[in-house]
């Protein structure tokens, strides 16, 4: 077996696990939440005070050297934010891997098989090691947004991935380390994040002295020779954690259940009667459109969610999303009064003055168009595949209803939800580009907002009838849905950046772009329809 004879097989059935438990889509959402929570504040801390500087300024665009500043500084902003999810999650998901077995009590006889203790501790590390790496590199499309802002360092992305990928190695070996040596899972975390604040922590002043001194040898030095040493320290504490794993003190799980006092039986009949949850009173069933009510009113969330987050992240990008338009409408009202006035040149700025107030606007219509589309995302996704993985597919499909209506009833009802966002996302858009590039440019824009969400829309019907998950759905959808939410950004650039293209050609490439999506978007739809009426 080679190289591969110290994993053993434990490696495979640790991805498992943490595959049937809905870690992976979890942790994944996790690291979405985290970057963008990220770019708000960027977006807050950088965009405002630039958007401010630059209407001031005399000149006519910003200079290329501007934009390349502002990519580097959001890769900048992008890796800081995914190395300090790494560092939050690794060292307690390894850590669980080795403690959970002495908890239950599945560790002795794990030991009794032909596997050695190396096999063990280096096959479930290599696990967790390679479900970290997967969850990193998942966010690796969001990371491509700064193409739309200019040129970026690539051996500040090569050397900000490695150093990424040898904290993994590290907090991963630090909690299988912490795990063995430790007789609970209360102690096993206290001691892997302990060894993480201690050996982990290095690597962010370091990725910060990288792009201070942007030279080969910083790079080398980041990229290169201290993911090496991450990678010889986390050895070490793999075969040291071999050395303890069999230690009868460390090893012997908690107390049995015996030792704890039995609680004390409750009164028969109790004393106090707990309170029965009222029954939600719903309206009468719609008979023109059954599955449209049931989707409307009994509403299905997928397991692997996190409603405690979505809530005040949804919220707080709504509120964004409306200071931003007030924002942005507000300045386009002044220029409109001050327009009224015969001294004033005219409503429209000069071409390729940037302007406060279409940066504002843009910004709103990609904070409202984000808070339409995730969720968004998340129904259509799971439209039929949530149906297939419940097992309620074929009785639903077994009815008298045409199975072309149910999908798009089922569609129907999370598209419905939020249509105040997307029109929100259209106006500002449209408002942004008309004061910036004249009626027609607004009109392409709006446009291409409109054709973009469609093409989520069938894209994901399509997804939710050919996957046999709403995991898979979702995972193949989110990519194109951050395309759509962060274009905006990349045509605005192009438009007040770069001298070169013109407002014209800029046109041409909405309207090309919104054709577009608008037949990939039926395409999809057709495909839908066809697959699900075949009943595959």
């Amino acid at each position: 077996m080679g190289p591969f004879r110290l994993i053993g097989p434990i490696a495979g059935w640790e991805l498992r696990r943490l595959a049937r438990r809905g870690t992976a889509m979890r942790v994944r959402l996790v690291l979405v939440y985290t970057l963008f929570l990220a770019f708000i504040a960027f977006a807050i801390y950088t965009l405002w005070p630039s958007a401010r500087s630059v209407s001031s300024a005399p000149s006519a665009r910003l200079s290329l050297h501007a934009s390349t500043n502002f990519a580097e500084e959001f890769t900048l902003i992008f890796l800081l934010a995914q190395l300090a999810v790494v560092i939050a999650i690794s060292p307690g998901l390894a850590a669980v891997a080795v403690a959970e077995e002495k908890d239950r009590h599945t560790l002795p006889p794990l030991l009794t098989t032909t596997l050695t203790d190396s096999e063990i501790i280096f096959g479930k590390a290599a696990g967790q090691i390679v479900f970290g790496l997967s969850v990193v590199f998942a966010g690796l499309p969001v990371l491509m947004l700064t193409l739309f802002f200019g040129g970026v360092s690539l051996g500040l992305v090569l050397a900000g991935y490695a150093l990424t990928a040898g904290t993994v190695v590290l907090c991963a070996a630090s909690g299988m380390n912490a795990a063995c040596q430790s007789p609970d899972l209360r102690s096993a975390l206290l001691w892997a994040y302990g060894y993480t604040v201690l050996l982990v922590c290095a690597p962010i002043g370091l990725l910060l002295a990288l792009v201070e001194r942007d030279s080969i040898g910083s790079v080398l030095l980041a990229g290169v020779a201290f993911p090496m040493v991450q990678l010889a320290v986390a050895t070490g504490l793999l075969f040291a954690a071999t050395q303890s794993l069999r230690l009868g003190e460390v090893s012997a799980g908690p107390r049995p259940v015996t030792a704890f006092p039995e609680p004390p039986r409750p009164a028969d009949p109790p004393f106090l009667l707990p309170d029965r949850e009222p029954i939600p009173q719903l309206p009468p069933v719609d008979e023109a459109n059954p599955v449209l009510w049931k989707e409307r009113c009994v509403g299905w969330r997928p397991e692997w969610s996190v409603p405690v987050v979505t809530r005040p992240l949804g919220t707080l990008v709504a509120v964004l999303a409306i200071l931003l338009f007030v924002g942005g409408a507000w300045t386009v009202m002044q220029r409109l009064a001050k327009s009224v006035d015969p001294d004033a040149d005219r409503l429209i700025r000069p071409s390729g003055t940037p302007d406060l107030g279409g940066w504002l606007l843009v910004g709103a219509a990609m904070f409202a168009t984000g808070r339409y589309l995730l969720p968004l995302t998340v129904g259509v996704t799971g439209a039929i595949a949530g149906e297939r993985r419940r097992g309620t597919l074929d009785v639903l499909l077994s009815t008298t209803l045409a199975r072309g209506a149910i999908l798009r009833a089922k569609v129907w009802a999370h598209a419905e939800r939020g249509l105040i966002f997307a029109a929100g996302a259209i106006a500002a858009l449209g408002m942004a580009f008309i004061v910036d590039g004249g009626v027609r440019l607004g009109l392409a824009a709006a446009a291409l907002v409109v054709s973009g969400i469609w093409l989520v829309i069938a894209l994901g019907a399509w997804l939710t009838v050919r996957c046999a998950t709403d995991v898979r759905a979702f995972r193949f959808l989110l990519p194109v849905t951050v395309l759509v939410i962060g274009w905006p950004a990349g045509v605005w650039n192009l438009l007040v950046a770069e001298p070169n293209i013109s407002a014209g050609r800029v046109l041409w490439g909405l309207l090309i772009a919104s054709g577009a999506c608008a037949v990939i978007g039926a395409v999809f739809w057709w495909l839908a329809c066809m697959r699900l009426n075949r009943g595959e």
